[in-house]
């Protein structure tokens, strides 16, 4: 199955072909919001942190997501911690606007942020700014596997949706 077609499938399971009308085809994945696991890295004050961003499509523009932050290795203070985003998809620009609604898991002294960014063509990376105190960049790509370490059991949207 290519990746086209896995990406219109699960947009078939969400019912974003009946309301966009799109059947198949690159334009037609260009369309779609970029939902989906999602893994890499961000910064902010306490330095380079580990995302795994789980986003849902409510519509062709209307999306929700678990934003999942871990350490790295390279920084293995960073505790874990996650918090639940809304926000919005422009097919058109493939710019992604997310912001927090309310703490899953909130690690002492943390505060929650929002991220602006763009999907590239092709769904195979996105890139954008974090909107937070000391905050600067994150990148992500699409990922089939889950984080490591996992996340805790708050996180888990296991009866109302995707689970990070």
């Amino acid at each position: 199955m290519t990746t086209i077609s896995r990406i219109l499938a699960r947009a078939a399971l969400t019912g974003l072909t009946s309301l966009t009308g799109l059947t198949s085809g690159t334009a037609a994945a260009a369309m779609l919001p970029p939902i989906g696991l999602w893994q890499g890295r961000y910064t902010c004050a306490q330095g380079d942190t580990a995302l795994a961003l789980q986003i849902t499509a409510i519509s062709p523009t209307r999306v929700t997501a678990i934003f999942y932050f871990h350490a790295l290795a390279a920084n293995p203070a960073v505790p874990q911690g996650c918090f639940a985003m809304t926000g919005s998809f422009d097919p058109a620009t493939r710019h992604l606007a997310l912001h927090p609604t309310h703490w899953l898991s909130q690690p002492p002294f943390y505060v929650w942020t929002g991220l602006s960014g763009t999907v590239r063509r092709g769904g195979t990376a996105m890139t954008g700014t974090i909107q937070g105190p000391a905050c600067t960049d994150f990148s992500l790509t699409p990922s089939t596997t889950l984080p490591v370490p996992p996340a805790p059991p708050a996180c888990r949207l296991d009866q109302n949706g995707p689970t990070v």
